[in-house]
């Protein structure tokens, strides 16, 4: 009797066309398997796994949930690259959702089609997922020679690339070489470029230190490079103030109101004049997807989907659009929803909600964000927390971050993994070994994935 009563509630709920046009069941796809679209399968699942008539398919070209925030501690050589990402079939086992292997593209709003690398799935409701890449502008020698910080794949490039300097400067005489090899750039000085930084720093002065003891008396420098009147632009002034500090007190050089204005083998460009340096790592700014932006509908300037108070796109009651690839506003807060896995979880969860909601005939509430507070970590045994109007920072927040994103971490055979790793680490050393992935090509020839 309750499913029937359900499938009644939503039949009143949808318009005569589009119970003309529907198959025997409601068909929810969801694009994309990071922290946002496996929210909303999750708690889709919680809400209408008893509806029969209901069938939820989450469409994704990888086949794992890469647990990002936890990047850091690979290229740090404190974690295994495999134990920050969890297979998104293990999200499946005893659920009813669908996972399909595949890469999204085309989306036809019009049509409810999507197009996939596996062919063309219909929908009754749509959830865009997709994440966002980052933003790699056309300067001179940018995407030919920056290395960029998104995948595990980036994390080890990045420590092997960190080597390969040590290697090249230790084995020169040149004092101006030497110094250029061990000049390490950032461009951007956001989240991603504060924290890059200082594991940059770390790793070579915590990390590599028993293999290359003359680290301690070299001329490093590590040189974050923003556009912004200050470092990380989007946290409160006071978090603001005590990262400066932090980084200064390690060492590490900030340069705000200065903008990259190309690169080469042996310098990096800026609106400053010139810096001697053989190393650029990227991390200024996302987009959106080509195949979000290539949608009929309104768009932020990075390419993501403005959307309504729902999370929906204007005009489509049945699309969804979450996490990085959705420009969406608080208006009870007074600003844009930022881009982070906090957000998208929150909103995955929102839309799994509202969909049920919708379903059972009820009345949907507007999406607002509430954010649990902010943590980075800023380098051996520091990082900074901005909890409600406190920002601390030091060992505490260090093992605080540990503990969280522990914690966060959605499988429990990870998180077992991962405190082995780090027990190992702190016992025995870290990971200073290089394993190649790209045979045969040179490791400072990365090309970024370009928007």
């Amino acid at each position: 009797m309750r499913k029937k009563a359900l499938s009644q509630r939503w039949e009143q709920h949808m318009s005569e066309s589009e119970r003309d046009s529907r198959s025997a069941r409601t068909r929810i796809v969801i694009l994309g398997g990071g922290f946002g679209g496996l929210a909303t399968a999750l708690r889709l699942e919680k809400e209408l796994g008893a509806a029969e008539d209901v069938s939820i398919l989450v469409i994704d070209r990888d086949n794992d949930l890469l647990f990002t925030p936890l990047l850091w501690t690979v290229a740090a050589g404190r974690t295994n690259p495999n134990d920050v990402i969890v297979p998104i079939r293990d999200f499946q086992k005893g659920r009813r959702f669908h996972v399909l292997h595949a890469e999204v593209e085309q989306i036809e709003l019009e049509q409810k089609i999507v197009h996939t690398s596996a062919g063309a799935r219909p929908y009754d409701i749509l959830v865009i997922a997709l994440g966002s890449n980052t933003v790699v502008p056309n300067l001179p020698g940018l995407r030919e020679l920056a290395l960029g910080f998104r995948t595990p794949a980036d994390a080890l490039q990045l420590r092997n690339h960190l080597i390969d300097a040590i290697e090249a400067a230790h084995h020169t005489d040149d004092p101006v070489q030497q110094q250029a090899w061990l000049t390490f750039v950032v461009g951007g000085a956001g989240d991603t470029g504060v924290e890059l930084a200082a594991i940059i720093q770390d790793y070579l002065m915590a990390g590599l230190f028993d293999e290359y003891p003359w680290l301690v008396e070299a001329p490093i420098r590590v040189i974050v490079v923003g556009r912004a009147e200050r470092l990380l632009p989007m946290s409160e002034p006071a978090t603001t103030k005590v990262v400066e500090r932090v980084l200064q007190k390690e060492g590490i050089e900030v340069l705000t109101r200065t903008s990259i204005t190309g690169v080469t083998r042996t310098s990096v460009q800026t609106s400053r004049g010139s810096i001697a340096a053989r190393t650029l790592f990227w991390a200024a700014g996302i987009t959106a997807p080509e195949v979000v932006r290539r949608l009929g509908v309104s768009h932020a300037a990075n390419g993501a989907v403005m959307v309504d108070d729902f999370l929906n796109i204007p005009g489509y009651g049945n699309v969804y659009v979450i996490g990085d690839s959705a420009w969406a506003y608080d208006s009870v807060n007074g600003h844009a929803v930022p881009p982070t896995a906090q957000a998208a979880r929150q909103q995955g969860e929102y839309v799994g909600k509202t969909i049920a909601i919708r379903y059972m005939g009820g009345h949907a509430y507007p999406y607002r964000y509430v954010t649990l507070g902010h943590l980075a970590l800023l380098g051996h045994h520091t990082a900074v927390a901005r909890i409600g109007s406190w920002t601390l920072y030091g060992p505490a927040i260090w093992l605080l971050w540990h503990l969280v994103y522990l914690w966060r971490n959605p499988s429990w055979s990870k998180r077992i993994r991962l405190v082995v790793d780090w027990l190992l680490s702190a016992m025995l050393g870290r990971e200073t070994g290089q394993l190649r992935l790209l045979s045969g090509l040179p490791q400072h020839d990365k090309v970024l994935e370009t928007a």
